[in-house]
């Protein structure tokens, strides 16, 4: 049982890589031999069919192998494929009508993960006149709120920009300074968004009373 569990994460990892490859951006090709996005997805796989409903994991498990994805191509390209985006947001959907995302939830959590990001992006905007994110992180944000709810949605953007400040710490420590230095976002939301839900399965506890159902 485990060996097919393996065997369609690692399928659906091979698929997203010929959508990324399909799509081309800045000339991103991933070689055959790189296999990282298939080794991710059918460890996700394995871990959800271990821990969770077979409904839940599987939700669970189609996005976060799309939010491996997205942060792979947003780490090498600073940017995120739409049809990426869009196969998250069908799956997001998809979860609400089979029960396993509640539709309050998840309208808090498009709040929490894309409405107030942007909103402060556009106050950000006018008094520094930079852009501080991108509309893909936008529009990543409103997939994970959609999925995760606005208690873990916001502890995810906390988590996300947290690792973010580090590893930018820790470049520029490495290579000289650069305050103008751009770092991906997507990849550290998709780390603290599945983070965030794999510790909400094992510490439900910390999460059951501040998840709006």
């Amino acid at each position: 049982m485990n060996m097919l569990i393996a065997f369609i994460g690692g399928f659906i990892g091979f698929i997203l890589k010929l959508i990324i490859n399909w799509v081309d951006i800045d000339r991103l090709k991933i070689d055959k031999s790189n296999f990282f996005i298939e080794i991710i997805s059918a460890i996700l796989w394995l871990w959800a069919f271990h821990n969770l409903s077979i409904e839940e994991g599987i939700v669970f498990s189609l996005i976060a192998s799309v939010l491996v994805a997205i942060g792979f191509v947003d780490f090498f390209t600073m940017q995120i494929p739409l049809i990426l985006i869009l196969i998250g947001f069908i799956i997001s959907v998809s979860g609400i009508f089979i029960g396993t995302i509640y539709f309050t939830a998840s309208l808090w959590g498009i709040f929490v993960g894309g409405v107030i990001p942007l909103m402060i992006m556009g106050v950000t905007y006018i008094f520094t006149k930079r852009q501080g994110m991108g509309y893909g992180d936008i529009q990543l944000g409103i997939i994970l709120g959609a999925w995760l709810g606005p208690m873990r949605m916001a502890l995810t953007l906390f988590a996300a920009s947290l690792l973010s400040l580090l590893t930018w710490i820790a470049v520029s420590l490495i290579k000289e300074f650069d305050k103008n230095r751009a770092m991906p976002l997507a990849p550290f939301l998709a780390i603290a968004g599945i983070g965030v839900y794999i510790g909400s399965v094992y510490y439900p506890g910390l999460f059951h009373l501040l998840i709006i159902e």
